[in-house]
Protein backbone atom coordinates (compact mmCIF):
# COMPACT_ATOMS: atom_id res chain seq x y z
CA UNK A 1 0.00 0.00 0.00
CA UNK A 2 0.92 3.65 -0.74
CA UNK A 3 1.10 6.42 2.11
CA UNK A 4 2.42 9.63 2.35
CA UNK A 5 6.61 9.56 1.64
CA UNK A 6 5.59 6.60 -0.89
CA UNK A 7 7.70 6.29 -4.71
CA UNK A 8 5.20 7.86 -7.18
CA UNK A 9 7.67 6.92 -10.16
CA UNK A 10 7.84 3.58 -9.27
CA UNK A 11 3.76 2.56 -9.14
CA UNK A 12 3.52 0.56 -11.84
CA UNK A 13 -0.26 -1.02 -11.12
CA UNK A 14 -3.11 -1.26 -8.94
CA UNK A 15 -2.86 -1.00 -5.40
CA UNK A 16 -2.86 -3.61 -2.64
CA UNK A 17 -5.03 -2.50 0.16
CA UNK A 18 -2.87 -4.04 3.27
CA UNK A 19 -3.90 -1.48 6.09
CA UNK A 20 -5.82 -2.86 8.90
CA UNK A 21 -9.14 -0.68 9.24
CA UNK A 22 -11.18 -0.95 12.21
CA UNK A 23 -14.84 -0.47 12.83
CA UNK A 24 -15.80 2.07 15.30
CA UNK A 25 -13.32 3.96 17.37
CA UNK A 26 -9.48 3.83 16.82
CA UNK A 27 -7.60 4.97 20.19
CA UNK A 28 -5.35 8.12 19.62
CA UNK A 29 -2.31 6.87 18.79
CA UNK A 30 -0.58 9.22 20.63
CA UNK A 31 -1.56 8.03 24.07
CA UNK A 32 1.24 5.39 23.91
CA UNK A 33 4.00 7.77 23.66
CA UNK A 34 6.57 8.33 25.90
CA UNK A 35 7.58 11.96 26.96
CA UNK A 36 11.27 11.30 25.35
CA UNK A 37 9.30 9.99 22.20
CA UNK A 38 7.26 13.19 22.22
CA UNK A 39 10.61 15.68 22.62
CA UNK A 40 12.20 13.49 19.30
CA UNK A 41 8.88 14.07 17.13
CA UNK A 42 9.12 17.60 18.29
CA UNK A 43 12.47 17.82 16.53
CA UNK A 44 11.86 15.93 13.70
CA UNK A 45 8.82 18.67 13.23
CA UNK A 46 11.69 21.71 13.12
CA UNK A 47 13.33 20.21 10.76
CA UNK A 48 10.18 19.20 8.23
CA UNK A 49 9.43 22.57 8.79
CA UNK A 50 12.73 24.24 7.45
CA UNK A 51 13.53 21.78 4.67
CA UNK A 52 10.37 20.23 2.77
CA UNK A 53 10.32 16.03 3.31
CA UNK A 54 11.29 14.71 0.11
CA UNK A 55 8.18 12.44 -0.44
CA UNK A 56 9.26 10.98 -3.92
CA UNK A 57 12.18 8.77 -2.57
CA UNK A 58 11.50 5.51 -1.26
CA UNK A 59 12.40 6.65 2.40
CA UNK A 60 10.04 9.12 4.34
CA UNK A 61 11.96 12.19 6.16
CA UNK A 62 9.08 12.00 8.46
CA UNK A 63 9.48 9.00 10.60
CA UNK A 64 5.75 7.25 10.53
CA UNK A 65 5.28 7.91 14.18
CA UNK A 66 6.32 11.39 13.90
CA UNK A 67 3.13 13.27 12.97
CA UNK A 68 2.56 16.33 11.10
CA UNK A 69 2.75 19.83 12.61
CA UNK A 70 -1.12 21.32 12.57
CA UNK A 71 -1.50 25.25 13.28
CA UNK A 72 -4.52 27.57 13.89
CA UNK A 73 -6.16 30.34 12.45
CA UNK A 74 -8.53 32.94 13.57
CA UNK A 75 -9.54 32.92 10.50
CA UNK A 76 -12.87 35.00 10.84
CA UNK A 77 -13.95 33.80 14.34
CA UNK A 78 -16.30 31.34 13.21
CA UNK A 79 -15.82 29.62 16.84
CA UNK A 80 -16.46 32.58 18.65
CA UNK A 81 -19.79 33.20 16.87
CA UNK A 82 -21.06 29.41 17.58
CA UNK A 83 -21.41 28.75 14.28
CA UNK A 84 -20.60 25.53 12.74
CA UNK A 85 -16.99 24.75 11.05
CA UNK A 86 -18.16 22.53 7.76
CA UNK A 87 -22.02 22.90 7.88
CA UNK A 88 -22.68 21.90 4.24
CA UNK A 89 -21.56 21.23 0.59
CA UNK A 90 -18.16 23.05 0.27
CA UNK A 91 -17.99 24.60 4.23
CA UNK A 92 -18.82 27.52 5.66
CA UNK A 93 -20.39 30.06 3.03
CA UNK A 94 -18.73 32.95 3.66
CA UNK A 95 -15.68 31.34 2.10
CA UNK A 96 -16.66 27.99 0.33
CA UNK A 97 -14.13 25.46 -0.20
CA UNK A 98 -11.80 26.68 2.42
CA UNK A 99 -10.64 26.81 5.86
CA UNK A 100 -9.66 29.99 8.45
CA UNK A 101 -7.42 27.02 9.70
CA UNK A 102 -3.93 25.07 8.97
CA UNK A 103 -3.94 21.57 8.85
CA UNK A 104 -0.09 20.08 8.52
CA UNK A 105 3.03 21.88 8.01
CA UNK A 106 5.63 20.76 4.82
CA UNK A 107 6.29 18.18 6.09
CA UNK A 108 3.56 15.73 5.64
CA UNK A 109 2.37 12.11 7.32
CA UNK A 110 -1.21 12.07 7.78
CA UNK A 111 -0.96 8.15 8.99
CA UNK A 112 0.73 9.70 11.93
CA UNK A 113 -1.82 11.61 12.37
CA UNK A 114 -4.81 9.52 11.95
CA UNK A 115 -6.83 9.38 14.97
CA UNK A 116 -9.55 7.20 14.23
CA UNK A 117 -11.66 5.30 10.99
CA UNK A 118 -15.34 3.99 10.96
CA UNK A 119 -16.91 1.73 8.47
CA UNK A 120 -19.87 0.14 8.70
CA UNK A 121 -20.29 -2.42 11.25
CA UNK A 122 -21.26 -5.96 8.95
CA UNK A 123 -17.85 -4.80 6.68
CA UNK A 124 -16.32 -2.46 4.39
CA UNK A 125 -18.41 -2.59 1.82
CA UNK A 126 -21.83 -3.36 3.21
CA UNK A 127 -22.79 0.96 2.16
CA UNK A 128 -21.62 3.34 1.03
CA UNK A 129 -20.99 6.70 2.21
CA UNK A 130 -21.97 9.36 0.07
CA UNK A 131 -22.19 12.64 2.42
CA UNK A 132 -19.06 14.20 3.37
CA UNK A 133 -18.54 14.90 6.84
CA UNK A 134 -20.36 18.33 8.29
CA UNK A 135 -18.66 19.44 11.35
CA UNK A 136 -20.58 21.44 14.20
CA UNK A 137 -19.72 23.79 16.77
CA UNK A 138 -18.62 21.25 19.22
CA UNK A 139 -16.45 19.49 16.56
CA UNK A 140 -18.80 16.38 16.55
CA UNK A 141 -19.12 15.10 13.02
CA UNK A 142 -21.98 13.63 10.92
CA UNK A 143 -21.79 11.55 8.05
CA UNK A 144 -24.72 10.30 5.51
CA UNK A 145 -24.09 6.74 3.45
CA UNK A 146 -27.12 4.97 1.75
CA UNK A 147 -28.96 3.41 4.77
CA UNK A 148 -28.99 6.57 7.08
CA UNK A 149 -27.11 8.96 9.10
CA UNK A 150 -24.56 8.93 11.54
CA UNK A 151 -23.22 11.57 14.07
CA UNK A 152 -19.89 11.16 16.00
CA UNK A 153 -17.75 13.03 18.62
CA UNK A 154 -14.69 14.05 18.04
CA UNK A 155 -13.11 10.94 19.70
CA UNK A 156 -15.04 8.62 17.22
CA UNK A 157 -18.05 7.52 19.70
CA UNK A 158 -21.22 6.81 17.89
CA UNK A 159 -23.57 9.56 19.71
CA UNK A 160 -27.04 8.53 17.21
CA UNK A 161 -27.80 6.36 14.37
CA UNK A 162 -30.53 7.08 11.85
CA UNK A 163 -31.63 4.21 9.77
CA UNK A 164 -33.66 4.65 6.61
CA UNK A 165 -37.20 2.61 6.75
CA UNK A 166 -37.62 -0.53 4.30
CA UNK A 167 -33.73 0.24 2.81
CA UNK A 168 -33.27 -0.95 -0.77
CA UNK A 169 -31.56 -0.29 -4.02
CA UNK A 170 -34.71 2.00 -4.89
CA UNK A 171 -34.79 3.64 -1.40
CA UNK A 172 -31.75 4.87 0.08
CA UNK A 173 -30.49 8.49 1.04
CA UNK A 174 -28.39 9.52 -2.24
CA UNK A 175 -27.57 13.61 -1.24
CA UNK A 176 -24.98 15.28 0.90
CA UNK A 177 -26.34 16.82 3.99
CA UNK A 178 -26.48 20.60 5.60
CA UNK A 179 -26.88 21.34 9.26
CA UNK A 180 -28.42 24.38 10.03
CA UNK A 181 -30.05 26.04 13.32
CA UNK A 182 -30.00 22.61 15.51
CA UNK A 183 -30.72 20.53 12.29
CA UNK A 184 -29.31 18.32 9.99
CA UNK A 185 -31.38 17.85 6.44
CA UNK A 186 -31.31 15.26 4.08
CA UNK A 187 -33.73 13.11 1.64
CA UNK A 188 -33.90 10.03 -0.16
CA UNK A 189 -34.40 8.48 -3.51
CA UNK A 190 -38.11 8.00 -2.76
CA UNK A 191 -38.74 11.66 -2.86
CA UNK A 192 -39.11 12.48 0.68
CA UNK A 193 -37.15 15.43 2.32
CA UNK A 194 -36.15 15.56 5.92
CA UNK A 195 -35.00 17.02 9.19
CA UNK A 196 -33.13 15.49 11.83
CA UNK A 197 -32.50 16.49 15.73
CA UNK A 198 -28.55 17.70 15.65
CA UNK A 199 -29.06 16.64 19.32
CA UNK A 200 -31.01 13.32 19.41
CA UNK A 201 -31.29 11.73 16.18
CA UNK A 202 -34.72 12.01 16.32
CA UNK A 203 -36.93 12.54 13.32
CA UNK A 204 -38.66 16.32 13.36
CA UNK A 205 -40.69 16.32 10.10
CA UNK A 206 -40.21 14.25 6.91
CA UNK A 207 -42.64 15.57 3.71
CA UNK A 208 -42.94 14.57 -0.05
CA UNK A 209 -40.54 16.55 -1.82
CA UNK A 210 -41.41 14.85 -5.09
CA UNK A 211 -43.46 11.77 -6.49
CA UNK A 212 -41.46 11.48 -9.00
CA UNK A 213 -38.03 10.71 -6.80
CA UNK A 214 -34.96 12.37 -6.29
CA UNK A 215 -32.30 11.20 -8.74
CA UNK A 216 -29.63 9.12 -7.89
CA UNK A 217 -26.44 11.32 -8.97
CA UNK A 218 -24.26 12.61 -5.24
CA UNK A 219 -25.90 16.26 -4.74
CA UNK A 220 -26.44 18.30 -2.10
CA UNK A 221 -28.92 19.44 0.23
CA UNK A 222 -28.08 22.73 1.10
CA UNK A 223 -29.57 25.62 3.45
CA UNK A 224 -29.36 28.97 4.26
CA UNK A 225 -31.48 31.72 6.03
CA UNK A 226 -34.42 29.44 6.93
CA UNK A 227 -34.78 27.63 3.54
CA UNK A 228 -33.31 24.28 2.25
CA UNK A 229 -32.53 23.51 -1.34
CA UNK A 230 -33.19 20.69 -3.15
CA UNK A 231 -33.24 19.34 -6.80
CA UNK A 232 -35.85 16.61 -7.65
CA UNK A 233 -37.78 15.48 -10.56
CA UNK A 234 -35.43 12.79 -12.75
CA UNK A 235 -37.46 12.44 -16.27
CA UNK A 236 -39.35 9.25 -16.32
CA UNK A 237 -39.01 6.56 -17.46
CA UNK A 238 -35.14 7.17 -16.42
CA UNK A 239 -32.63 5.62 -19.00
CA UNK A 240 -29.66 3.22 -17.81
CA UNK A 241 -27.31 6.26 -18.32
CA UNK A 242 -28.82 9.50 -19.62
CA UNK A 243 -31.77 10.64 -18.43
CA UNK A 244 -31.75 11.00 -15.06
CA UNK A 245 -30.76 14.82 -14.27
CA UNK A 246 -33.46 16.08 -11.79
CA UNK A 247 -35.45 19.30 -13.69
CA UNK A 248 -36.54 21.38 -10.90
CA UNK A 249 -35.41 22.79 -8.20
CA UNK A 250 -37.22 23.40 -4.86
CA UNK A 251 -37.31 25.85 -2.01
CA UNK A 252 -38.69 24.25 1.67
CA UNK A 253 -39.05 26.20 4.80
CA UNK A 254 -36.57 24.66 7.26
CA UNK A 255 -38.66 24.45 9.94
CA UNK A 256 -41.55 22.59 9.07
CA UNK A 257 -40.87 20.94 5.30
CA UNK A 258 -43.42 23.30 3.37
CA UNK A 259 -42.74 24.50 -0.18
CA UNK A 260 -42.00 27.65 -0.87
CA UNK A 261 -40.97 27.52 -4.18
CA UNK A 262 -40.15 25.60 -7.17
CA UNK A 263 -38.27 26.77 -10.70
CA UNK A 264 -37.33 24.66 -13.48
CA UNK A 265 -34.06 25.68 -15.52
CA UNK A 266 -33.93 25.03 -19.63
CA UNK A 267 -31.19 22.54 -18.89
CA UNK A 268 -30.91 19.85 -16.09
CA UNK A 269 -28.84 19.95 -13.39
CA UNK A 270 -26.41 16.49 -11.82
CA UNK A 271 -24.99 16.47 -8.06
CA UNK A 272 -26.56 19.88 -8.09
CA UNK A 273 -24.55 22.43 -5.49
CA UNK A 274 -26.19 25.96 -5.15
CA UNK A 275 -24.07 28.65 -3.92
CA UNK A 276 -25.25 31.45 -1.90
CA UNK A 277 -23.03 34.85 -2.07
CA UNK A 278 -24.96 36.37 1.06
CA UNK A 279 -26.82 38.89 -0.75
CA UNK A 280 -30.37 36.37 -0.44
CA UNK A 281 -29.61 34.88 -4.27
CA UNK A 282 -28.34 31.68 -5.07
CA UNK A 283 -26.15 30.48 -7.77
CA UNK A 284 -25.70 26.88 -9.26
CA UNK A 285 -24.69 25.39 -12.73
CA UNK A 286 -26.38 23.27 -14.76
CA UNK A 287 -24.60 19.48 -16.31
CA UNK A 288 -23.30 21.36 -19.41
CA UNK A 289 -22.04 24.61 -17.69
CA UNK A 290 -24.29 27.17 -17.86
CA UNK A 291 -24.95 29.40 -15.09
CA UNK A 292 -27.96 30.15 -13.29
CA UNK A 293 -28.60 33.17 -10.61
CA UNK A 294 -32.16 32.86 -8.60
CA UNK A 295 -33.74 34.96 -5.94
CA UNK A 296 -34.12 32.61 -2.91
CA UNK A 297 -37.04 34.88 -1.80
CA UNK A 298 -39.40 33.29 -4.71
CA UNK A 299 -37.15 30.99 -7.20
CA UNK A 300 -37.54 33.95 -9.69
CA UNK A 301 -34.20 33.68 -12.17
CA UNK A 302 -31.83 36.84 -12.38
CA UNK A 303 -29.86 35.72 -15.24
CA UNK A 304 -28.61 32.66 -17.08
CA UNK A 305 -25.62 31.91 -19.08
CA UNK A 306 -23.85 29.74 -21.20
CA UNK A 307 -26.77 27.05 -21.46
CA UNK A 308 -26.13 26.76 -25.24
CA UNK A 309 -22.47 27.06 -25.25
CA UNK A 310 -21.74 23.51 -24.59
CA UNK A 311 -25.56 21.52 -25.86
CA UNK A 312 -24.18 17.92 -25.69
CA UNK A 313 -21.77 18.20 -22.96
CA UNK A 314 -22.30 16.49 -19.63
CA UNK A 315 -20.29 17.17 -16.19
CA UNK A 316 -20.67 15.31 -13.23
CA UNK A 317 -18.62 18.07 -11.17
CA UNK A 318 -19.41 21.57 -10.28
CA UNK A 319 -18.67 25.22 -9.78
CA UNK A 320 -17.51 27.42 -7.26
CA UNK A 321 -17.80 30.48 -5.93
CA UNK A 322 -15.03 32.82 -5.54
CA UNK A 323 -14.57 35.92 -2.77
CA UNK A 324 -14.25 38.40 -5.81
CA UNK A 325 -17.89 38.15 -6.67
CA UNK A 326 -17.07 35.60 -9.44
CA UNK A 327 -18.85 32.18 -10.06
CA UNK A 328 -16.90 29.56 -11.52
CA UNK A 329 -18.53 27.01 -13.51
CA UNK A 330 -16.87 23.23 -15.01
CA UNK A 331 -17.29 21.67 -18.48
CA UNK A 332 -16.91 18.61 -20.90
CA UNK A 333 -17.62 18.59 -23.99
CA UNK A 334 -18.36 14.84 -24.08
CA UNK A 335 -21.61 12.57 -23.22
CA UNK A 336 -22.17 11.27 -20.19
CA UNK A 337 -21.96 7.66 -22.15
CA UNK A 338 -18.42 8.34 -23.57
CA UNK A 339 -17.27 10.51 -19.97
CA UNK A 340 -14.74 7.67 -18.87
CA UNK A 341 -13.76 6.48 -22.64
CA UNK A 342 -10.42 8.15 -24.44
CA UNK A 343 -12.92 10.01 -26.10
CA UNK A 344 -14.26 11.95 -23.51
CA UNK A 345 -13.60 15.52 -25.46
CA UNK A 346 -11.97 18.13 -23.91
CA UNK A 347 -13.05 20.23 -20.66
CA UNK A 348 -13.55 24.10 -19.87
CA UNK A 349 -13.62 26.32 -16.93
CA UNK A 350 -15.60 29.81 -17.21
CA UNK A 351 -16.37 32.77 -14.77
CA UNK A 352 -19.13 34.64 -14.29
CA UNK A 353 -19.72 38.09 -12.66
CA UNK A 354 -22.56 37.49 -9.59
CA UNK A 355 -23.74 40.76 -10.08
CA UNK A 356 -25.30 40.80 -13.86
CA UNK A 357 -24.13 37.34 -15.18
CA UNK A 358 -21.45 38.79 -17.63
CA UNK A 359 -18.74 36.49 -19.23
CA UNK A 360 -15.69 37.43 -17.46
CA UNK A 361 -13.43 34.39 -19.40
CA UNK A 362 -13.66 31.27 -20.58
CA UNK A 363 -11.12 28.73 -20.46
CA UNK A 364 -11.89 26.26 -23.46
CA UNK A 365 -10.03 23.19 -25.15
CA UNK A 366 -8.17 21.32 -21.78
CA UNK A 367 -7.04 18.44 -22.98
CA UNK A 368 -9.77 16.19 -20.84
CA UNK A 369 -13.23 17.17 -19.67
CA UNK A 370 -13.69 18.31 -15.55
CA UNK A 371 -15.20 16.20 -13.60
CA UNK A 372 -14.58 17.60 -10.05
CA UNK A 373 -15.32 20.80 -8.19
CA UNK A 374 -12.58 23.22 -8.11
CA UNK A 375 -11.18 25.84 -5.08
CA UNK A 376 -10.96 29.49 -5.57
CA UNK A 377 -8.45 31.05 -2.80
CA UNK A 378 -5.19 32.63 -2.38
CA UNK A 379 -2.22 29.82 -2.32
CA UNK A 380 0.02 31.55 -0.24
CA UNK A 381 0.05 34.70 2.19
CA UNK A 382 -0.03 37.80 -0.38
CA UNK A 383 -0.76 35.99 -3.77
CA UNK A 384 -3.24 36.57 -6.30
CA UNK A 385 -6.67 34.70 -5.91
CA UNK A 386 -6.12 31.36 -8.14
CA UNK A 387 -8.95 29.21 -9.11
CA UNK A 388 -7.40 25.21 -8.92
CA UNK A 389 -9.20 22.67 -10.88
CA UNK A 390 -8.07 18.32 -11.80
CA UNK A 391 -8.63 18.02 -14.71
CA UNK A 392 -9.32 14.07 -16.39
CA UNK A 393 -12.26 11.87 -16.90
CA UNK A 394 -13.83 9.45 -15.25
CA UNK A 395 -13.29 5.94 -14.15
CA UNK A 396 -15.80 2.90 -15.54
CA UNK A 397 -17.56 -0.49 -14.30
CA UNK A 398 -15.76 -2.79 -12.71
CA UNK A 399 -14.11 -5.34 -14.90
CA UNK A 400 -16.33 -8.13 -14.62
CA UNK A 401 -19.45 -5.97 -15.15
CA UNK A 402 -17.49 -4.62 -18.99
CA UNK A 403 -16.72 -8.23 -19.56
CA UNK A 404 -20.41 -9.16 -19.21
CA UNK A 405 -21.33 -6.07 -21.39
CA UNK A 406 -18.98 -5.81 -23.96
CA UNK A 407 -17.67 -9.26 -23.96
CA UNK A 408 -19.54 -11.98 -22.97
CA UNK A 409 -22.53 -10.88 -23.97
CA UNK A 410 -22.20 -9.90 -27.57
CA UNK A 411 -20.27 -13.41 -27.91
CA UNK A 412 -22.75 -15.65 -26.42
CA UNK A 413 -25.44 -13.89 -28.91
CA UNK A 414 -23.26 -14.96 -31.81
CA UNK A 415 -22.56 -18.24 -30.55
CA UNK A 416 -26.02 -18.72 -29.82
CA UNK A 417 -26.39 -17.71 -33.78
CA UNK A 418 -23.58 -20.10 -34.77
CA UNK A 419 -24.94 -22.85 -32.78
CA UNK A 420 -28.32 -22.59 -34.15
CA UNK A 421 -26.99 -22.90 -37.70
CA UNK A 422 -24.78 -26.02 -36.77
CA UNK A 423 -27.39 -27.61 -35.33
CA UNK A 424 -29.38 -27.18 -38.49
CA UNK A 425 -26.99 -28.70 -40.87
CA UNK A 426 -26.08 -31.49 -38.66
CA UNK A 427 -29.06 -32.54 -37.59
CA UNK A 428 -30.55 -33.61 -41.04
CA UNK A 429 -31.39 -37.38 -40.64
CA UNK A 430 -31.58 -37.49 -37.47
CA UNK A 431 -34.20 -39.38 -35.08
CA UNK A 432 -36.60 -36.97 -33.32
CA UNK A 433 -35.11 -36.87 -30.17
CA UNK A 434 -31.38 -36.26 -31.39
CA UNK A 435 -32.32 -33.46 -33.56
CA UNK A 436 -34.28 -32.02 -30.15
CA UNK A 437 -30.83 -32.59 -27.96
CA UNK A 438 -28.31 -30.93 -30.59
CA UNK A 439 -31.20 -27.81 -30.97
CA UNK A 440 -30.83 -27.54 -27.36
CA UNK A 441 -26.92 -28.64 -26.59
CA UNK A 442 -25.39 -26.87 -30.02
CA UNK A 443 -26.50 -23.57 -29.67
CA UNK A 444 -25.77 -23.60 -25.66
CA UNK A 445 -22.21 -24.68 -26.23
CA UNK A 446 -21.13 -22.06 -28.79
CA UNK A 447 -23.17 -19.35 -26.76
CA UNK A 448 -20.88 -20.18 -24.22
CA UNK A 449 -17.47 -20.60 -26.13
CA UNK A 450 -17.97 -17.35 -28.08
CA UNK A 451 -18.77 -15.57 -24.71
CA UNK A 452 -15.21 -16.97 -23.18
CA UNK A 453 -13.65 -15.32 -26.61
CA UNK A 454 -15.58 -12.36 -26.74
CA UNK A 455 -14.47 -11.76 -22.86
CA UNK A 456 -10.61 -12.07 -23.71
CA UNK A 457 -10.74 -10.69 -27.13
CA UNK A 458 -12.12 -7.50 -25.48
CA UNK A 459 -9.90 -6.77 -22.85
CA UNK A 460 -7.00 -4.76 -24.98
CA UNK A 461 -9.95 -2.71 -26.17
CA UNK A 462 -11.59 -1.81 -22.39
CA UNK A 463 -9.58 1.51 -21.16
CA UNK A 464 -7.82 0.63 -18.15
CA UNK A 465 -5.72 3.75 -17.85
CA UNK A 466 -6.72 7.23 -16.38
CA UNK A 467 -4.25 9.95 -16.26
CA UNK A 468 -5.24 12.82 -14.15
CA UNK A 469 -3.85 16.17 -13.44
CA UNK A 470 -4.00 19.50 -11.03
CA UNK A 471 -4.27 22.89 -12.86
CA UNK A 472 -4.53 26.22 -10.97
CA UNK A 473 -5.56 29.59 -12.96
CA UNK A 474 -5.08 33.26 -12.24
CA UNK A 475 -8.93 33.77 -11.03
CA UNK A 476 -9.17 37.32 -12.61
CA UNK A 477 -7.87 36.40 -15.49
CA UNK A 478 -8.01 32.55 -16.09
CA UNK A 479 -4.21 32.60 -16.99
CA UNK A 480 -2.24 29.20 -16.43
CA UNK A 481 -0.22 29.21 -13.04
CA UNK A 482 1.11 26.14 -12.72
CA UNK A 483 0.14 22.35 -13.29
CA UNK A 484 1.16 18.82 -12.02
CA UNK A 485 0.61 15.55 -12.98
CA UNK A 486 -0.96 12.32 -10.74
CA UNK A 487 0.31 8.87 -11.09
CA UNK A 488 -2.02 7.57 -13.50
CA UNK A 489 -4.84 4.88 -11.94
CA UNK A 490 -4.10 2.27 -14.27
CA UNK A 491 -7.04 -0.25 -13.74
CA UNK A 492 -10.53 -0.48 -15.27
CA UNK A 493 -12.88 0.86 -12.44
CA UNK A 494 -12.33 3.41 -9.45
CA UNK A 495 -10.56 2.32 -6.30
CA UNK A 496 -12.77 -0.10 -4.34
CA UNK A 497 -15.57 -0.69 -6.42
CA UNK A 498 -14.27 -4.34 -7.85
CA UNK A 499 -13.18 -5.17 -4.38
CA UNK A 500 -16.69 -4.09 -3.02
CA UNK A 501 -18.47 -5.25 -5.75
CA UNK A 502 -19.83 -8.76 -4.87
CA UNK A 503 -20.32 -7.60 -1.37
CA UNK A 504 -22.28 -4.82 -2.35
CA UNK A 505 -24.49 -6.39 -5.20
CA UNK A 506 -25.48 -9.40 -2.60
CA UNK A 507 -26.74 -7.51 -0.29
CA UNK A 508 -29.23 -6.01 -2.88
CA UNK A 509 -27.93 -2.48 -2.67
CA UNK A 510 -26.18 -0.28 -4.96
CA UNK A 511 -23.58 -2.35 -6.39
CA UNK A 512 -20.95 0.72 -7.23
CA UNK A 513 -19.68 3.48 -5.92
CA UNK A 514 -19.05 5.02 -9.31
CA UNK A 515 -17.65 8.26 -8.26
CA UNK A 516 -16.21 11.87 -9.67
CA UNK A 517 -12.96 12.08 -11.07
CA UNK A 518 -11.91 13.55 -7.92
CA UNK A 519 -13.79 15.01 -4.54
CA UNK A 520 -14.00 19.10 -4.31
CA UNK A 521 -10.99 20.84 -3.39
CA UNK A 522 -10.45 22.14 -0.10
CA UNK A 523 -8.15 24.74 0.71
CA UNK A 524 -6.98 24.97 4.03
CA UNK A 525 -5.34 28.69 5.58
CA UNK A 526 -1.92 28.01 4.45
CA UNK A 527 -2.64 27.39 0.83
CA UNK A 528 -2.73 23.51 0.96
CA UNK A 529 -5.31 21.84 -0.97
CA UNK A 530 -7.04 18.48 -0.25
CA UNK A 531 -8.72 16.16 -2.24
CA UNK A 532 -9.33 12.72 -2.79
CA UNK A 533 -8.98 10.62 -6.42
CA UNK A 534 -10.81 7.91 -8.26
CA UNK A 535 -7.54 6.15 -7.43
CA UNK A 536 -8.42 5.67 -3.72
CA UNK A 537 -5.40 8.58 -2.28
CA UNK A 538 -6.31 11.72 -0.38
CA UNK A 539 -4.10 14.11 -1.85
CA UNK A 540 -2.52 17.25 -0.91
CA UNK A 541 -0.27 19.72 -2.97
CA UNK A 542 1.13 23.24 -1.85
CA UNK A 543 3.36 25.32 -3.56
CA UNK A 544 6.14 25.26 -0.66
CA UNK A 545 9.48 26.98 -2.03
CA UNK A 546 6.90 29.78 -3.75
CA UNK A 547 8.46 28.91 -7.33
CA UNK A 548 5.40 29.07 -9.35
CA UNK A 549 5.31 25.46 -9.49
CA UNK A 550 4.86 21.79 -8.27
CA UNK A 551 7.53 19.45 -7.70
CA UNK A 552 5.41 16.31 -7.82
CA UNK A 553 8.38 14.71 -5.43
CA UNK A 554 8.84 17.29 -2.65
CA UNK A 555 5.29 19.12 -2.86
CA UNK A 556 2.34 15.99 -3.34
CA UNK A 557 2.00 14.01 -1.04
CA UNK A 558 -1.11 10.94 -0.80
CA UNK A 559 -2.84 9.29 2.00
CA UNK A 560 -3.77 5.61 0.56
CA UNK A 561 -7.46 5.39 1.47
CA UNK A 562 -7.92 2.15 -0.62
CA UNK A 563 -11.47 3.48 -1.92
CA UNK A 564 -12.29 6.48 -4.04
CA UNK A 565 -14.58 9.60 -2.95
CA UNK A 566 -17.76 10.80 -3.69
CA UNK A 567 -18.72 14.55 -4.49
CA UNK A 568 -18.12 15.49 -1.04
CA UNK A 569 -14.38 16.69 -0.02
CA UNK A 570 -12.19 17.09 2.77
CA UNK A 571 -13.71 18.97 5.88
CA UNK A 572 -11.41 20.91 8.18
CA UNK A 573 -12.07 22.25 11.73
CA UNK A 574 -9.03 23.72 14.56
CA UNK A 575 -7.20 20.51 15.08
CA UNK A 576 -9.18 17.97 12.79
CA UNK A 577 -9.22 17.10 9.01
CA UNK A 578 -12.13 14.87 8.12
CA UNK A 579 -12.94 13.20 4.76
CA UNK A 580 -15.00 9.79 3.78
CA UNK A 581 -14.18 7.53 1.19
CA UNK A 582 -17.01 5.47 -0.53
CA UNK A 583 -16.65 3.30 2.52
CA UNK A 584 -14.43 4.63 5.58
CA UNK A 585 -14.59 7.71 7.44
CA UNK A 586 -11.11 8.76 8.07
CA UNK A 587 -10.71 11.75 11.27
CA UNK A 588 -6.97 13.20 11.34
CA UNK A 589 -6.33 14.79 14.42
CA UNK A 590 -3.81 17.56 16.32
CA UNK A 591 -0.71 15.55 17.96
Amino acid sequence: SWDLGSSFGLWKGRPSSKRTLSFGFVADPMSTWSVPGRLRCCLLLVVCAAVPAVLGSDDEVCPADAPCASSRSAGEGIAAQGEYYWPQGRGHPRHYGQSPYSFGGACCNLSANLRWSWQHPNGRYNTIIIGKPLIDNERNIYISSMDGVRKFDIDGQVLWTWSVFNYTDKRYVPNNPAIMDGRLYNCLTTGELFALSMETGELLWEVMASAKGIGEDTAFVTATRGIVLLDVDPPQPAGPLSGRQNNRIVAFDASDGSELWDFQPDVGVWNFLPHFPDDGTAVFQTWNGGAYRLNLSDGVPIWNQGLNRNVDGWTDGGPALGPNGLFYTTSSAATMEKSAFSEAGSGGLASYRVSDGELVWNRSGLEQGIYTYPVVGRLAEGAPLSVVTGVGSLAYFPLQIQFFIFGALPGAMVGFVIGMLWALCKCRGLSPQATVCAFLLRPLLAAAICALIGSVVVLPFLKGAYPYSVQAFDAETGEPQWRVELPTWRWYSAAGDEEGFSTRRKNGHRPICLPLASSYMTLDAQGAIYFGHLDGRLYRIKDWNGDGRIDPNAEVCAFEAGSAFFTGGPSIAPGVLAVASCDTLYVFGDP
